[in-house]
């Protein structure tokens, strides 16, 4: 393989890797092979890619080294082609393709990771968009339930004070309550707030324990009050965060919950 009619053995890599050297001429490349690390990293490197390219996986960047190699032998004019084979600078077109395409599979792979960025933020928006809207479908529902004629609100505190304020919507039709908290600072660690209605005669009737959120506002919709009694008030006391069977401090608003309330 020496001889100014062959082909010098460190030009055959791209051809031995995909396979088209002839027998005699592979296992002449092959004796060469095993002496020439240089040649071994360039058939390894040329396999990988080919077989990334079979595969259809993405491809990463080729080294410096070589695409330079392969460039540079893919330009050369004078290859004295062997017996029986495709001239060598076909399979050395056919090398540097292979640099191109995987240059083209990092592109591609751009492209996939932006469309995959733009999406999630489209995803994001609509989620945004999705809880605004379900945010104010509640804000209707709370004013539709506050402005029906069979609402009598009771108002627990003095309105206009900074103290804790508690108006009771209470829909005589559905007889439902909601609850609407303002300034109420949120019960301390383990606790809770809860809420009683108070019979004419009896003791209290233990009602919804919710909490506030840090601004102080709470609002608790669709409690029921008991049916088959007289009340004649609500109240509100701080008790275990679990709730109580029956108060365990003194309650510290009242309303009055006569039929008249306003």
């Amino acid at each position: 393989m020496t001889g100014g009619s062959e082909q010098d053995p460190s030009e055959l890599a791209a051809a031995y890797a995909l396979g088209a050297l002839e027998p005699e001429e592979a296992r002449a490349f092959e004796a060469y092979l095993a002496t020439s690390p240089e040649a071994q990293r360039e058939v390894a490197q040329y396999r990988e890619v080919s077989a990334l390219l079979a595969l259809g996986a993405p491809l990463s960047a080729p080294s410096a080294d070589l695409r330079a190699r392969v460039l540079e032998r893919a330009t050369r004019e004078k290859v004295v082609p062997m017996r029986g084979r495709t001239p060598w600078a076909a399979w050395a077109a056919l090398a540097a393709s292979l640099v191109a395409v995987a240059g083209l599979g990092l592109s591609q792979r751009a492209l996939r990771e932006q469309l995959a960025a733009r999406n999630a933020t489209i995803t994001s928006l609509q989620d945004s968009l999705s809880a605004r809207e379900a945010k104010l479908a509640a804000r209707e529902a709370e004013l539709n339930s506050i402005l029906d004629p069979n609402v009598v609100l009771t108002r627990m505190g003095t309105p206009g004070t900074p103290q804790p304020v508690v108006q009771l919507f209470w829909n005589r039709h559905s007889n439902l309550i909601m609850a609407h908290a303002f300034h109420l600072p949120p019960a301390a660690s383990h606790r809770a707030y809860q809420l009683w209605f108070i019979p004419k005669n009896g003791k209290p009737i233990p009602s919804v324990v919710f909490n506030t959120e840090p601004s102080g506002h709470g609002l608790v919709q669709q409690i029921p009050v008991p049916q088959g009694v007289e009340l004649t008030a609500a109240a509100i006391t701080d008790e275990p965060e679990t709730g109580s069977p029956q108060p365990t401090t003194t309650p510290f608003l009242v309303a009055s919950l006569t039929p008249t309330a306003s």
